[in-house]
């Protein structure tokens, strides 16, 4: 007879009345139980507890008794089996706790599915509505690649639109739709940057989720805009049939129109982000969308106009109560730094009671206090957040903004404060971000004079737990020092750098660091390391056979190849 375990929840003996009623149940009762002190004819309110959760997990058919009977026993197994737990039949409090949050989980995947499909279902009508993205739906999802094809000559002598070419091909090759619409997203980014608008609608076309078109969409649009194309690129939002999205667009285009100066421009495409806010269900994202139009009539010189939509949304949040509250008022202090504001920002801290609700405007506060140059205060606010993980990166920043100021006493002093912070994180991926902000503010301090930056930059990096931030911090490292004339050091720095990239395990990691880093390069005026670092992501990729990794590192490349040219002149590769 298979043995039967059960937690007992009753006393080690029981006492009968002299009428023969029911046993009483003492407050203490033990946790386990061996087979000789089971009765099945008593029920058990574990027993119960674990009966109903197996019912709503589906395992289980038979009556909520309390009594752990053959039908009970063979639900448990059944369960156990299917969550690779030990096979042993037995009724616990912590398999009730298993049972209770799986069912909660596949609940909450269940709950997000059908939002997943509602909001799909919503997508797909929305785009259906408009003539101008009806068509959008018919394309054909599941175009097969050319096989035939050969890549080489793009490999050998790279342009955006051949990359670009190769990446849609290999797009296609992936089964799996949710990446392949992800690469596809990163795909038509590219193309609209590099002006390949028609070619970026058609990858629009290849996406399945109605979703990822929206925001696809709008990526559209705002790659127009960066590349200066802000005509095309209202043109593009104006299709945009989801509001929130076409906000998002818009507040883009502002952005980079306040950038070039075109301040009415700018001002104008904040008052169409205005004038669409009454179409946004969600009052936090309208909030936020009206602080946005809010920052950049600020910087277009719209004083007035600023400061009547702000007076709207401190109201608004001033009105809502719990966490509402907090976040709303979390949105104005933000748009306040963003503004220039970093002191009316830190007055909303009085109405936060959290640590929690105050690290954002501490961090968006002291930004701002460093990009305004009010470097003393900075330091002052980086240092009252009390989460050591975002006080030590916000300390690193503003120890760059202090190098900038030629205050390289002062950089020291708080990037020692931040290496200090540091140490006290806890998350091994949080800490070796602080590290690398940390290395990157010792790199600067490094080229401006101090030898001894770089050393303390290098032992920091080289701690670095995650192998994709050491080994990008340490090519960076390396280039600053042969940039400070330090070539031996720069040579044992990419030493250690090379080390590092080999423990890198993904190409397309690795094809995006070295992308990554042809971008620093040209930040800092180096062609000739710019166009080594992207031929090195180049000759990377080539190898790549993974289709959604290959895409995706075409793409990346493309989109820099872009940033390279229009700076400086391409250059063939050694493949």
């Amino acid at each position: 007879m298979r043995k039967l375990f059960l937690l007992l929840l009753i006393a080690p003996f029981i006492v009968i009345s002299p009428t023969g009623g029911e046993a009483a149940r003492p407050p203490d009762v033990p946790t386990t139980v061996t087979d000789g002190q089971l009765d099945q004819h008593l029920s058990n309110p574990l027993v119960v507890r674990v009966q109903k959760a197996l019912a709503k997990a589906g395992y289980y058919k038979g009556s909520i008794d309390g009594i752990a009977g053959p039908i009970t026993i063979d639900a448990i197994e059944t369960y156990q089996k299917r969550e690779n737990q030990s096979v042993d039949g037995i009724v616990s409090a912590e398999l009730a706790i298993h049972i209770e949050t799986s069912v909660k989980v596949r609940s909450l995947l269940d709950q997000l599915h059908e939002k997943r499909l509602a909001n799909i279902s919503a997508a797909r009508k929305a785009l259906m509505a408009q003539p101008e993205t009806r068509d959008i739906l018919t394309g054909n999802k599941s175009e097969a690649a050319q096989a035939s094809r050969d890549p080489s000559e793009c490999f050998r002598m790279p342009n955006p639109e051949c990359l670009l070419t190769e990446a849609v091909e290999s797009a296609k090759a992936i089964h799996k739709r949710e990446h392949r619409d992800w690469a596809f997203g990163e795909i038509l980014s590219a193309q609209a940057k590099a002006g390949l608008v028609k070619a970026a609608i058609g990858s629009v076309r290849l996406i399945g989720d109605a979703r990822l078109i929206m925001v696809a969409l709008r990526d559209i649009a705002e790659a127009q805009a960066e590349t200066g194309r802000p005509a095309e690129a209202l043109a593009a939002a104006d299709i945009i049939p989801d509001a929130i999205k076409q906000s998002e667009a818009l507040a883009a285009i502002a952005a980079i129109q306040v950038e070039g100066r075109d301040l009415d421009g700018a001002a104008a495409t904040a008052g169409r982000i205005l004038d669409g806010l009454a179409d946004i269900d969600d009052p936090l994202r309208r909030l936020a969308l009206r602080l946005r139009a809010v920052v950049i009539l600020s910087k277009a010189d719209k004083q007035p106009e600023a400061e009547a939509e702000l007076k709207k949304a401190r109201a608004f949040a001033e009105a809502n109560s719990g966490d509402n509250r907090a976040v709303a008022l979390r949105h104005v202090a933000g748009a306040l730094a963003d503004m220039g504001l970093p002191d009316a920002a830190l007055e909303i801290i009085k109405d936060l009671s959290e640590a929690s609700e105050q690290t954002p405007v501490l961090v968006s506060a002291a930004k701002a206090q460093a990009k305004a140059g009010d470097l003393k205060h900075a330091v002052s606010t980086a240092e009252a957040i009390q989460a050591v993980r975002y006080r030590a990166v916000v300390l690193a920043r503003i120890s760059i903004a202090q190098v900038e100021a030629d205050e390289i006493e002062e950089a020291h002093e708080t990037v020692l404060k931040a290496i200090e912070s540091s140490e006290q994180i806890k998350l091994p991926y949080a800490r070796a971000y602080a590290h690398d902000r940390i290395a990157a503010a010792l790199t600067e301090i490094g080229e401006a004079g101090d030898a001894d930056a770089f050393e303390t930059a290098i032992e920091l990096a080289g701690g670095i737990v995650d192998d994709k931030l050491r080994s990008h911090r340490l090519w960076s490292i390396a280039a600053a020092q042969r940039r400070a004339g330090d070539g031996p050091g720069s040579d044992d720095t990419e030493t250690l750098a090379e080390r590092a990239t080999g423990e890198v395990k993904s190409a397309l990691t690795r094809a995006w660091m070295f992308t990554d880093l042809a971008l620093e390069h040209l930040d800092e005026g180096n062609a000739t390391a710019a166009w080594a670092s992207f031929h090195r992501a180049l000759g990377i990729t080539a190898d790549i056979t993974n289709p959604w990794a290959r895409a995706r590192a075409l793409a990346h490349l493309a989109s820099s190849h872009v940033d390279l040219s229009d700076a400086i002149k391409p250059v063939a590769g050694k493949q």
